[in-house]
């Protein structure tokens, strides 16, 4: 139980992008498309949240078609000097993203959620977030197989044998089912469409809306975080990663949320709020459905 902390699938991204400041300008002299093989692929995959395995193929070539899309660029699958150095370009935000909000991270020791997940998958029950009942039992399980009191609260004693020695947030079950009461679960999918609606012409910004829910534009996970943070289901902003593993398995009753790597959206009562469609509507709201092949199916809990 005391192995090496994952590290989370945008810090993996952050550090994959980062790599692209260390190509050598020549590298982008020779544009890679489907059939390309080698590290540069490798590293293009792990930008645009494809399995990294070398080989450009069919998969590799819509999900550089996607990026491309995503930053204003000709959706053409192939990743020339001008792909290159929009990559480059992200980089860069990135590195200054995550360096600015590095320290105020830290600070908080990490968000309640984020914790909770650790916490979860050291365990080796479903990480969804949510301290639970199943979590509970997990954790007096563990705290009696370690000689410590069976109490089902995480406190320092049990982050130590759990591996992290610097932790000291508290975490015990948590009552998250209130708005399952009658009438409860349809006054929070309006508050989630009204949060919604205030931000469905802003503009598209990457990186936007996760440093703060006050933002001057949002990207994809930023909208469907701000959204999900209107209606009170969501204390801090995820990225699309975290998205992965918000909330409960598979599609809810009003509210869906598709996440992978590269992107996420959701679908209220019906309409698909996905920044991938403003360029047709104007509108982050979108009156068609879309293909969520490749895409990790999550719900707010009873909703």
């Amino acid at each position: 139980m005391t192995g090496p902390i994952p590290i989370p699938r945008r810090t993996l991204a952050i550090l994959a992008l980062l790599a692209l400041l260390l190509v050598p300008a020549a590298a982008g002299a020779k544009p890679l498309k489907r059939g390309s093989r080698g590290v540069h692929v490798q590293r293009v995959q792990r930008i645009v949240g494809v399995t990294a395995d070398g080989n450009f193929g069919k998969g590799t070539k819509r999900a550089v078609e996607r990026w491309q899309r995503r930053h204003g660029l000709t959706a053409d699958g192939v990743v020339g000097p001008a792909t290159w150095a929009a990559m480059k370009r992200a980089a860069r935000a990135s590195r200054g993203h995550h360096r600015r909000h590095h320290h105020r991270r830290r600070a908080a020791n990490v968000s309640h959620r984020a914790a909770v997940i650790a916490l979860q998958r050291r365990l080796g029950v479903a990480a969804d977030g949510v301290f639970g009942p199943g979590t509970q039992a997990a954790v007096k399980h563990f705290q009696r197989s370690h000689g410590l009191t069976a109490d089902g609260v995480v406190g320092p004693a049990t982050w130590r044998a759990l591996g992290y020695g610097g932790r000291t947030q508290l975490l015990k079950r948590g009552h998250v089912h209130r708005h399952h009461a009658r009438g409860g679960g349809l006054a929070i999918v309006r508050r989630v469409i009204r949060a919604g609606n205030r931000i469905a012409r802003m503009p598209y910004k990457y990186g936007g809306g996760h440093g703060s829910f006050s933002d001057s534009g949002y990207d994809c996970s930023g909208s469907v975080s701000y959204a999900l943070h209107g209606g009170g289901l969501l204390s801090s902003p995820l990225d699309s990663s975290q998205l992965e593993s918000y909330g409960a398995a598979g599609q809810g009753r009003w509210i869906t949320i598709y996440a992978n790597p590269g992107h996420a959206y959701m679908v209220v009562r019906g309409r698909r709020f996905d920044t991938s469609g403003q360029y047709r509507t104007g509108s982050r709201w979108q009156p068609d459905d879309r293909s969520s092949a490749g895409y990790v199916v999550r719900h707010p809990p009873g909703l």
